[in-house]
């Protein structure tokens, strides 16, 4: 049996932006979708900074930049004219310091066009009905949209497909966790009267929740929590009558709703799958983890699975890297990140629904206090952004040191970090290391040390190995401390002025980082030296040492 491209079972924002990433690294796919056509719902209304870096490597961006509307902060009410907290996301050390509002029916767009000219287009109302694993293959049993049945086999099965996978379903494996009896009601319309427009605007009255998330102009999502639950399977849809009527009843007459688009009501599920992989079946997105809407952070993180996954699979296809033990990484990184999803989400929506009125005061008066610090309101920008999403268990990460390095000490940046950026200079030319590092490869940055002279021997030995024999794996950069030594035979030699670079990422002296293609380092070393960059990428198969 021919085996095919990568399948990926969905089309929503996960599976399409893992398809554009496995395009990008050069590997083929086919995807496809039990729906006739995309969402033509906002759904998930947000893109946190996180997601636009990595969108960046996609090449992809500027695009969702220009159809997107820049949020600046959040703002929590306790009631009408009163604000007991507010986040901004200026200060976040990201190209992106805001979050993006964009409907979900914009981000499948733009990922279908981008698809679209890489030359894939979605199959649609094909299905995975069934399927069967072997050794070097998975089997799988595809559905038509006339009934037809078809029998086509992959290297590897993305379950893409939400909630109600039909793949997870066919391996037998559920989410784990629970689903929560609060009901809240949702539209879309215009809105007049709020203090806010560029920012999310949330009341936790004492009559309950009402939030409401920018789209476009006066366009926005308004969600509330009801305090009346249904006993049906499936909570009935809100009028925009009503809804009104519960603003009034929180004391919040000053805001109108107009011009409805979309009604709807809903239940949470909390659940997560404990491994997201099985075989050569992976579990990405909301078919391994669903969870409260608040923070906007479900899409994103699905959308990080795919491109965590998507670099581990290019590498394997391209036979660069044994399949085991190395994809076990994928569920060992993400798994522990969608189940924090879920458990944090799960704290913020029972902090939120509290019916308590003492509860109530005391969360609030807790909240006030909390976000009058300067640090904490860093740190929950920082959360929500996802810019701290970090994996430091991962099997993949590696340091060395004598003992006396100076991130010992807690400087640095540490192995399963997110690799910060910076700006750098060379001449008339400048640069910065997200563009640097923008292509499929993995980086090296070779960090001089803060002392001025000559480059040191054994990193610019480093550097000229890496760059003579990696060149296809791994992308050599040199950031120096002092511009009249830059090493002119290396292709991308950088000053870091004000030494900005190598103070976050504690180079005192001379510095390895290796950063994988998705952006996360893999492995540092101070002070620099080729053997130990070597024996890593050897144990990790991806360099064969030429013995003599």
């Amino acid at each position: 049996m021919n085996v095919k491209p990568i399948l990926i079972a969905g089309a929503g924002p996960v599976g399409l932006t893992l398809a554009c990433e496995l395009v990008r690294h050069g590997v083929p796919v086919r995807i496809v979708d039990r729906n006739a056509e995309p969402t033509d719902k906002s759904k998930a209304l947000v893109v946190w900074p996180r997601t636009l870096e990595l969108l960046e490597k996609t090449g992809v961006a500027q695009r969702f930049l220009e159809s997107g509307v820049p949020l600046r902060g959040m703002s929590m009410y306790e009631s009408k004219e009163k604000r007991i907290a507010h986040v901004t996301f200026s200060d976040l050390e990201t190209p992106w310091p805001f979050v993006l509002g964009l409907p979900q029916s914009a981000t499948e767009a733009l990922l279908i066009e981008h698809l679209a000219a890489q030359g894939v287009q979605v199959e649609r109302q094909v299905e995975v009905v069934g399927l069967k694993q072997h050794g070097s293959h998975v089997e799988v049993e595809l559905r038509h949209a006339d009934g037809r049945t078809e029998i086509t086999s992959t290297h590897w099965l993305p379950a893409c497909d939400g909630a109600r996978s039909s793949v997870r379903h066919s391996l037998g494996v559920s989410l784990e966790g629970d689903t929560v009896a609060q009901e809240f009601s949702m539209i879309d319309c215009d809105v007049a009267g709020l203090p806010l427009n560029d920012e999310v605007v949330a009341y936790n009255t004492a009559n309950g929740l009402a939030a409401f998330f920018p789209i476009r102009d006066s366009r926005m999502r308004v969600i509330i929590m009801r305090n009346e639950c249904g006993e049906g399977a499936t909570p009935a849809p809100p009028t925009l009558e009503e809804m009104q009527s519960e603003l009034e009843l929180r004391g919040l007459d000053h805001i109108r709703l107009s011009d409805s688009h979309w009604l709807a009501a809903f239940r949470i599920n909390e659940r997560h799958a404990k491994s997201y992989r099985h075989g050569r079946v992976l579990l990405a997105g909301d078919a391994a983890h669903v969870h409260s809407p608040v923070g906007g952070q479900g899409m994103n993180t699905g959308m990080q699975d795919a491109f965590n996954l998507g670099w581990k699979l290019a590498l394997i296809e391209k036979g660069k890297i044994a399949a085991e033990p190395f994809l076990d990484s994928y569920s060992l990184e993400r798994q522990p990140i969608g189940a924090s999803v879920v458990q944090q989400t799960s704290r913020a929506r029972k902090a939120i629904t509290l019916r308590n009125p003492l509860a109530k005061g005391l969360r609030n008066a807790l909240l006030s206090f909390a976000a009058s610090f300067e640090f904490v309101r860093h740190k929950i920008a920082e959360q929500a952004s996802e810019l701290a999403v970090r994996y430091p268990k991962s099997p993949l990460n590696r340091e060395v040191h004598p003992g006396n390095a100076a991130w010992l000490l807690g400087h640095g940046v540490h192995p399963g970090d997110r690799a910060p950026d910076g700006h750098l200079l060379k001449d008339e030319n400048e640069a910065h290391l997200f563009g640097l590092m923008s292509d499929t490869r993995f980086h090296l940055l070779v960090l001089s040390g803060l002392a001025p002279g000559e480059a040191n021997p054994a990193a610019l030995e480093c550097a000229r190995w890496a760059n003579d024999e990696l060149h296809q794996l791994v992308g050599v950069h040199w950031i120096g401390f002092d511009p009249h030594h830059l090493p002119s035979q290396l292709p991308s030699a950088w000053w870091d002025e004000g030494s900005l670079i190598h103070k976050r990422y504690g180079a005192v002296e001379a510095t390895l980082y290796l950063v994988r293609p998705d952006g996360y380092v893999a492995f540092r070393s101070q002070p620099a030296v080729r053997a130990d960059l070597e024996k890593y990428l050897a144990d990790l198969g991806l360099y064969r040492p030429v013995t003599a």
